[in-house]
């Protein structure tokens, strides 16, 4: 037991390592294993392995022994701006890696226990300072990491449920060019980081043998961040800059997801899965701080979104899995208070992927290509340097490896 408490704790210490520079590209990252990237992420209803620490605790029940999974996410995102002045800004193309680890203890023919570290939550755009909309944004990173322990019960043979405790540490950086005097301009930010605390809970319900449907609820979580803001100096015209601290809190949406997962035959699985995101938490971000040019208030009024995957899942042989998903999902942002901090839409994906099984080892890999609708933006609340055109579309990549003592 010491041998395996060991293994535990060294993979967690090296997925803290890993999401400390985590980043991700968008809001929300519905992305939290392999296995179930492969099939769009539509999981609920089957979460047969360690990520169902995340897509629904009760599915934990279903492990035996001990479970620890340990992987990352590989974001590479392109995000371009047609200007109205015919000018096209493209950001700066980087590759984001959030990182997951989940572990399950089963105790009992009822009880288990599991415990996860992840990035669920992620935003990360960089704009050059020369862009159209620079004073609106260049550099936007917000980094949110969760520690997350849950406890299911096996009620009958049928169904199980499951309950847990969520802390999360979000880090979050803002910046943009402030405008001075005449054409002078100067580079600007705000750094700042805090902590917040929600719950989650999940059910599992085999209706027969072959068909079960599962439902998992997150709660929304509140967080004060606190840190610093400053401006550059600028010499030039005897500009000093300025500083002061700044303090602001996010509310993290709630998550609902309800799906069902099907096997027409031992070798065959299908899900289907629909997700309601509580984005109407993000409506105003208040900034204050003991230096009054600091005071500022962004209204965003994001509403609540669906989101459709379905996916499957084919065993080719005792040692190979075969997978494929597709998604929808709505976008939050209105378009009065579109920015290029989040340029959003509603956006389309396709999935693939492989497991491979040998022994109590398992390695899975995925790939999801994302398309999102062209957006025009005519309007914006944020300035007419926002209005234009925007295309994006990502790449993203998932691995992850899980061991069964």
């Amino acid at each position: 037991m010491k041998k395996i408490l060991h293994v535990v704790a060294s993979a967690a210490i090296v997925l803290l390592l890993m999401v400390s520079h985590a980043s991700a590209a968008g809001f929300a990252l519905p992305e939290q294993g392999a296995a179930a990237m492969g099939m769009g992420s539509a999981f609920v209803a089957q979460s047969d392995d360690a990520s169902a620490v995340w897509y629904n605790p009760a599915g934990m029940t279903q492990l035996n022994g001990i479970n620890v999974m340990a992987g990352a996410v590989f974001i590479y995102p392109t995000f371009s701006h047609d200007n109205v002045d015919g000018t096209t800004d493209t950001a700066a193309r980087n590759i984001h890696v959030p990182a997951i680890f989940y572990t399950t203890f089963k105790l009992d023919d009822r009880l288990s226990l599991g415990f996860g570290i992840n990035n669920p939550f992620g935003l990360a755009t960089n704009w050059s300072p020369t862009s159209e909309a620079n004073q609106v944004a260049t550099l936007t990173q917000l980094i949110v990491t969760e520690f997350n322990p849950n406890i299911a019960y096996k009620i009958t043979d049928k169904l199980s449920i499951a309950a847990g405790v969520t802390y999360v540490w979000v880090d979050a950086t803002l910046a943009n060019i402030q405008p001075l005097v005449l054409t002078f301009v100067s580079p600007a930010q705000l750094n700042g980081s805090g902590y917040g605390w929600g719950g989650n809970a999940g059910i599992l319900y085999k209706i027969t043998d072959s068909v079960s449907t599962g439902f998992s609820y997150r709660s929304r979580m509140k967080v004060d961040i606190k840190g610093n803001a400053w401006v550059s100096p600028v010499p030039a015209i005897g500009y000093p800059g300025a500083f002061g601290n700044a303090s602001s809190s996010i509310t993290l949406p709630d998550l609902f997801t309800w799906g069902f997962s099907i096997k027409p035959s031992e070798k065959l699985t299908l899900n289907a899965d629909l997700g309601y995101t509580m984005w109407s938490t993000f409506d105003t971000l208040i900034v204050t701080s003991n230096n009054p040019a600091f005071n500022k208030t962004y209204p965003h009024e994001w509403r609540d979104v669906f989101d459709v995957r379905i996916g499957g899942q084919y065993k080719l042989t005792d040692h190979w899995k075969l997978r494929a998903g597709l998604q929808y999902d709505q976008n939050p942002v209105p378009d009065h208070y579109f920015e290029t901090r989040v340029p959003d839409s509603d956006r389309y994906g396709a999935s693939v992927g492989i497991g491979y099984a040998v022994g109590n080892l398992t390695v899975d890999l995925a790939y999801t290509y994302l398309l999102f609708e062209t957006r025009n933006v005519a309007n914006s609340y944020y300035g007419s340097s926002v209005n234009g055109t925007y295309n994006t579309d990502a790449s993203v990549f998932g691995v992850s490896v899980a061991y069964k003592f």
